[in-house]
Order: C-alpha cells, then structure tokens, then sequence
C-alpha cells in the first residue's frame, strides 16, 4: 500500500480477495499502547518487517504491507524482505487530494494530528511503474483506475 494517511489504504486492503496476512503498522503501534504513539517508529518497522518475512516465508498466498511507504527509500524496505523471499510485489498507490484527505482526517475513526495529511503529501513521491511487478493507481472512490 502507498498513499497518506487517510488516503484509504487499510479500507483498500480489508476488501481484497485472497489476503493471507496483513501487516499493518499502525496495528503494531496499538499493540505496543497506541496508534498515534510514534516514539517507537524504528522497532515497529523492525517488528512488522519480520511479521511480513515470516509471513511471506510462509508461502501461503497474497501478504499485505500497510503503511504510508510516502517514497522509495520507505518502499525498498518492504522491496528487499520480498526480494529475500522471491515474492511478486504490487503497488496500490492511493491517489488523493489534499482536500480530500483532510475530510477523510476528520471523518476518521483514528485521526492524525491536523497537518499531517498535507505534511505527508508534500513528501510523497510515488513510486514509477517498473518499481514493482505491478502497479496499481486507485482513485478517491476506491477503485484501481489504472495499471501499469
């Protein structure tokens, strides 16, 4: 998943057919006392990179990477435990605008802090098609408008 927060990545990734595990950062930040707690950034990356290598070395099916992945530094991470493991690896990039975000911000069961969308938009440089085995583009309503 690639997109800022709000931009409707975990919704995106809940209907997929076929998941057989879902790493979710924002899940490891709620079990280690909560969700907005972001002191704890770099062993919450390290614990859910190992969840995603014990998952894909599983071998069991489609595993799912949720988290903001805003540029290719964030995304190569996730890039080189699929490398390890020879799995496929599928962009979704959620593209939103920023006035969208922000509705979607306060709408939230779990909101960041104001500004944060904006900040995060700022800094995100989607990944080019060719970065991965797939490309998804999902538009505002949720859907893959284009593929490459």
């Amino acid at each position: 998943m690639v997109g800022p927060s709000g931009s409707g990545k975990s919704a995106f990734a809940r209907e997929l057919p076929g998941v057989s595990a879902y790493v979710s950062l924002d899940e490891l930040r709620e079990e280690r006392g909560g969700r907005a707690d972001q002191r704890g950034n770099a062993d919450v990356l390290r614990a859910g990179l190992a969840r995603l290598d014990t998952a894909l070395a599983a071998g069991n099916g489609t595993v799912v990477w949720d988290a903001t992945s805003l540029n290719r530094h964030q995304r190569s991470l996730v890039h080189a435990v699929a490398r390890r493991r020879d799995a496929l690896v599928t962009h979704a990039v959620l593209l939103v605008d920023a006035q969208e975000l922000t509705r979607r911000n306060a709408a939230r069961q779990h909101p960041v802090p104001p500004g944060v969308p904006a900040g995060q938009l700022r800094r995100f440089v989607p990944p080019y098609p060719g970065e991965a085995h797939r490309t998804w583009y999902i538009g505002a309503g949720g859907t893959v408008e284009e593929e490459a």
